[in-house]
């Protein structure tokens, strides 16, 4: 590993923040991506009922961050993460009393906390590389790897637990970790006091500056177009935890070597290729800058796209014998698990190097009110999503259903393709972003 890859170079806050976002989302998706099962088993709603329930609980989740990043830029980036994170173990403990009657209030609980928590966390970590830019986008992917250990262990644990015990352990123990993941944010509070003072000063200072220049417009404009590219991937990628969960429970061979395994060890196998890309991307990224041949944000979305298309392609391929109306059948689970790392692939190129570029691009004052707008987007497409799943079974057959996200992933990565020398152009960093930051005390 080259000097300028090491992991020792990046700044000692990013594992800190990093294990409290494994503790949030180990405990936030844990719950919304085992939620469509949830539903389904425990109150027998239907596949269109549970899908649709889910998009509107991801997409207001999504939404909430707008609203979270304003609180944050306006008042400070510490209380919201405490409030956060007490919120969703709330959230996850009204779950656990699996009382239908607190299923909507619990879930609306749950997307608060995430809302008030993710513009700010991820507002400091991009203050931590202010000085590192050569870094940003490996130690981006380094910390997406950290939020997919957490979602990784939460399917993998709490869909083996909700299935061998029952689902009120499952919400508790989500609940805990949430607890837990206090701590390193208290230690990051407490040993990091002067860097996140630094912080503070600086968005005073902003807020007295004189009105946003045609530069800062210009990339604030390359935020809003990548953030409405980014719906139709996060529409797609969304299938993974809704259609393609639904494949799962209704059409997939679960048994390997002869012993039938939990939905969500098959579920969790995206978030486990994601932490295997994560530090070979980061790596890669701080290889291919070093030597000048790092392409551009835009160049890595639009393949992003691509290997997005890839993932539903083996969708068809393996829906292709199953029958129009079939209520079950028995594919190999090959061609999910062949989709999911294509999957993993499309979103380490597009989740850490997007909001990299935002943290990066926006005027600091605005920095966690924009991060809120991607997370907005998100939450649109994971809604328009929910909706799509929901067509699953009205189609003539699954796979003309999945061949839709095949097109429409291709379409966008072209014109993407297209755009990428404007966009890299529009994005161009002007010396004063980064040296009139104060000075960090030792």
């Amino acid at each position: 590993m080259s000097k300028s890859a090491s992991l020792s170079n990046h700044p000692k806050e990013l594992w800190i923040l990093a294990v409290t976002e494994l503790c949030e989302r180990f405990a936030f998706w844990g719950v919304g991506n085992l939620l469509v099962l949830y539903l389904i088993e425990s109150y027998q709603f239907s596949n269109v009922k549970a899908t649709h329930i889910y998009g509107v609980f991801a997409g207001f989740s999504a939404f909430l961050p707008l609203v979270g990043g304003w609180i944050a830029d306006r008042w400070n980036y510490q209380a919201p993460l405490f409030a956060g994170a007490l919120i969703n173990a709330i959230g996850c403990m009204l779950l656990a009393s699996e009382m239908q009657s607190l299923l909507f209030v619990a879930l609306a609980i749950l997307a608060f906390g995430y809302g008030l928590f993710t513009p700010s966390i991820l507002t400091i970590l991009g203050h931590t590389y202010k000085d590192k830019e050569h870094l940003r986008e490996a130690g981006f992917s380094i910390y997406y790897a950290s939020i997919n250990i957490g979602v990784f262990l939460a399917l993998f644990s709490l869909g083996s637990i909700a299935k061998w015990i029952n689902w009120r352990t499952a919400f508790i123990v989500a609940g805990t970790v949430q607890l837990i993941g206090l701590l390193p944010l208290i230690w990051y509070l407490c040993k990091h006091k002067a860097s996140y003072h630094v912080l503070q000063e600086m968005k005073r200072q902003e807020h007295r500056k004189s009105p946003l220049t045609s530069g800062d417009w210009r990339k604030i404009w390359v935020i809003v177009i990548f953030c409405l590219f980014s719906l139709v991937f996060w529409a797609s990628y969304i299938q993974g935890f809704s259609s393609m969960e639904i494949f799962v429970h209704q059409f997939m061979n679960k048994k390997i070597a002869g012993m039938e395994l939990p939905e969500g060890m098959f579920l969790s196998s995206e978030s486990f290729f994601l932490i295997v890309l994560a530090p070979c991307l980061a790596v890669l990224y701080a290889w291919l800058q070093k030597r000048k041949k790092d392409p551009s944000p835009a160049t890595k979305t639009s393949l992003s796209f691509v290997f997005m298309a890839g993932c539903f392609l083996l969708m068809m391929l393996g829906s292709a014998q199953i029958p129009a109306g079939a209520a079950s059948a028995s594919v190999s689970s090959g061609y999910l698990l062949g989709a999911y790392f294509l999957m993993a692939v499309g979103e380490m190129l597009l989740a850490p190097v997007g909001l990299s570029m935002v943290s990066l691009l926006s005027p600091s004052r605005f920095t966690a009110l924009l991060i809120g707008f991607w997370y907005v987007c998100v939450g649109v497409a994971f809604y328009l999503g929910g909706i799509i799943a929901g067509w699953m079974g009205k189609v003539e057959s699954l796979s003309h259903f999945f061949s839709l996200f095949v097109f429409v992933t291709l379409i966008a990565a072209a014109i993407l393709f297209f755009l990428s020398k404007k966009l890299t152009k529009m994005s161009r960093i002007d010396s004063h972003k980064t040296d009139s930051a104060p000075h960090i005390p030792k």
